[in-house]
Formats: structure tokens, sequence, C-alpha cells
């Protein structure tokens, strides 16, 4: 049978892509509403994305006992913006403090206007943290790693895409390089995604698991 784990988020893109990595790794990923679950959202006190993916794991694997628990978070870093156009790894602070409320199309809006700002386009670097918990015993243990882009690979745009992904602000204005060719990140097929990214995210997902003991 296959191993089943936790999926921490609600997020409906972060959910698609990691059930699709962990099919890959022969792990069945199941969400909160898989399992009919309602788990309070962790606080997130710390600054880097893998430190944020521990913390989030470790909050959630406190709620939920039966299966270990995955968590994500993801930063960016806009390479050669000013102070003022910087997110500092919190894009959803600063697109409320840019545009007065979250949304993925004030997100996609606030950071396309950044682009336009210094020529159309932007270097941009992706870390995606992930975390693993799970019970041994009376103990929660924590795993934590990290997973990145490289900035020649991947830049932000002024020209949105019509097709969007929920839950993903920068789907519409990113641009991957791919096999030679710029595609925006919403438009690319799933063979595009595990070259783009997903194949990074599972070589780090998969050392986790292999260091678990569950």
């Amino acid at each position: 049978m296959m191993k089943k784990i936790l999926i921490a988020t609600t997020n409906p893109g972060k959910i698609m892509t990691a059930k699709k990595i962990l099919a890959k790794l022969e792990y069945e990923g199941l969400s909160f509403a898989d399992l009919g679950l309602d788990l309070e959202e962790p606080d997130e006190t710390k600054l880097t994305a893998q430190e944020i993916a521990a913390e989030k794991a470790l909050g959630y694997a406190k709620q939920f006992k039966d299966l270990p628990v995955l968590a994500r978070d993801d930063t960016n870093v806009l390479v050669g913006v000013a102070e003022e156009d910087d997110p500092k790894n919190h894009n959803k602070e600063f697109v409320v403090r840019k545009a007065g409320k979250y949304t993925d199309e004030n997100g996609e809006r606030v950071f396309a206007e950044i682009a336009h700002k210094y020529g159309g386009e932007l270097p941009v670097r992706f870390d995606w943290g992930y975390a693993l918990a799970w019970h041994e015993g009376d103990e929660i243990k924590v795993m934590s790693a990290l997973a990145t882009t490289g900035t020649e690979r991947t830049k932000i745009v002024d020209k949105i895409s019509d097709k969007k992904v929920p839950g993903f602000c920068f789907a519409p204005i990113l641009k991957v390089l791919i096999d030679g060719e710029w595609k925006y990140d919403s438009e690319l097929s799933d063979e595009d995604s595990w070259k783009a990214y997903w194949n990074t995210q599972a070589e780090t997902i998969k050392g986790l698991i292999d260091q678990c003991s569950w």
C-alpha cells in the first residue's frame, strides 16, 4: 500500500504540485480537505523559507498525529531593485501595502508594475523551503531543506498572461527558460514544470523522506 503524507497547506496550487511530486516518489499526498480536517494555521515568526516551513510542519504536526506532515514556504528575491520595490520575502504584506488588499490579481499587477519600472523584466530567484514533521513516540521530529532556482532561468515581466494559477500570483508574469525558449509559468505543461522546478523540489522532498524514521 502506498504510504500517505499530509500536505500542510490550503493553497490549491501548492496542493496540486505536492500531490504530483509525492506521486512520483510513490507516496500519496492528502490535503486537509481530503481528510476532513480543520486545522489552525500556525503563526509565522521566522525569516527564511526553510525556517518557516519547519515552523509550519511542527505547528500542524502538533494538531495531527496520524500521518507525517509536509509543509512548504516560498520566498523570492527580485534582482536589482530599489529598497521600496523589494518585498523582502513578504509578498502578501508587500502587496497589501501597495494595493490595499491581497488577491492574486493585485499581486500580479503590483509585481508587473515593478517589472515595468525596471525596463519590462527582472531576474528573480525562488526559494522553496520544505519541512517534514512526524511523531516518534511522545516526540515530534522535524527535518527541513531548501530547493532554489537560478536567476538566469527565471524572470518576471510586465506583460500579464491570460492564464492564471490560483494561489500563485507570479504565475501569469513569471517566465521560465525551457529548452531555450521563455515560457510563462502559468502556461507550462507538466513536462515543462518538471524541467523547471518539480525535479528539484522532488529531490529535496525525497532527501527529507529518506532521513525520516516513521
